[in-house]
């Protein structure tokens, strides 16, 4: 008796969970739908793509298309918008290949990637094994790299897990998991079970790469070369680099500790003296990984309180960010 009281107190345990997850799915599927069926406002849309340079986005901004892909051509990002009929949590495009991070809202979230052209057609899905997180292309569209968290919400939290692949654009294969690959520091094999990768950038060959390899509790800036299958350990202290677009310099954010708290700062490096500094300008704490406009310029997303907007900064200048695109979020510069 006493076993089967367990027993129903068990399956009703489930059964609350279950409707109450499904219940908050339902809420949250409703509360987007709102988003995505307001009315676009026609005075913010293009109606047609621009011509490169231009830069793309998620659009978070209701009446220009909620969390769709956007573009703005580069001479007036912050002006009206195209918007593509894919929605996107990330979003990157280099050469003639996009990457697309969504969620599929079931009773449990199913998450994938999907490959598209320029002509904003889907090419191939890819599973994924947990949300989205990073995104990039190599600058010829062949290869795609995508970061998932695997545990836990956020870079901020202790014991997170991310699992970065890479990905053939033109047949929508795996090219394998970065933790596949040998790892080399000071001319040796270096192994351990903690092994986080995370921000790829791509060099301008398509074969050569930058990432961050977290391993006890020292994130480090890696090198990689998808050929080979292996990656050598460069540089401590580096998150989520960005590569510039001359491979002269990586742009990335570093974890500053405070008696207060931490937080995530711009920092630049110099691959050839691998010397280092902040980016002057930008004393905000930003957690994204950059992109950069020019060899000057880096653009990024940023939530103030004027909305969730992308900023851009000078490099060289020291002077503070002015903000690019007003309600968006994931920009990559198309050139």
């Amino acid at each position: 008796m006493r076993t089967r009281v367990w027993l129903f107190a068990l399956i009703c345990l489930v059964a609350v969970a279950v409707v109450g997850a499904a219940v908050a799915r339902a809420l949250l599927t409703q509360r987007a739908d709102r988003h995505a069926t307001a009315t676009p406002d026609a005075a913010r849309i293009l109606g047609v793509p621009p011509d490169r340079p231009f830069v793309m986005f998620v659009s978070l901004d209701p009446n220009a298309g909620w969390k769709q892909i956007a573009l703005a051509p580069l001479a007036s990002p912050d002006g009206r918008r195209y918007t593509a009929d894919m929605v996107c949590e990330r979003v990157y495009f280099a050469g003639s290949r996009g990457v697309c991070l969504f969620t599929r809202e079931t009773l449990l979230p199913v998450y994938y990637a999907r490959i598209f052209n320029e002509r904003f057609e889907s090419l191939s899905e890819i599973p994924l094994t947990g949300p989205p997180s990073r995104a990039r292309v190599s600058p010829d569209g062949r290869r795609a790299a995508i970061t998932v968290f695997e545990q836990g919400h956020s870079y901020a939290e202790t014991g997170f897990s991310t699992r970065t692949t890479l990905v053939d654009t033109m047949s929508g294969t795996s090219l394998g998991d970065l933790e596949q690959f040998a790892v080399w520091r000071d001319g040796r094999r270096f192994q351990a079970r903690d092994f986080n990768f995370w921000g790829v950038s791509f060099a301008r060959d398509g074969n050569r790469f930058f990432a961050t390899l977290s391993s006890g509790g020292v994130p480090y800036l890696v090198e990689g070369h998808v050929d080979r299958r292996e990656v050598r350990v460069l540089h401590p202290g580096v998150e989520c680099p960005s590569l510039s677009p001359d491979n002269t310099r990586v742009a990335f954010k570093r974890m500053i500790r405070h008696e207060s708290g931490s937080e995530w700062q711009l920092w630049l490096l110099d691959l050839s003296t691998l010397s280092e500094r902040p980016v002057a300008g930008e004393t905000r704490n930003i957690d994204d990984q950059v992109d950069w406009l020019d060899d000057t310029h880096l653009v990024y997303h940023f939530p103030s309180t004027d909305g969730n907007n992308v900023w851009v900064v000078s490099t060289d200048e020291g002077q503070p960010p002015q903000r690019f695109i007003h309600e968006a979020f994931s920009p990559a510069v198309v050139r």
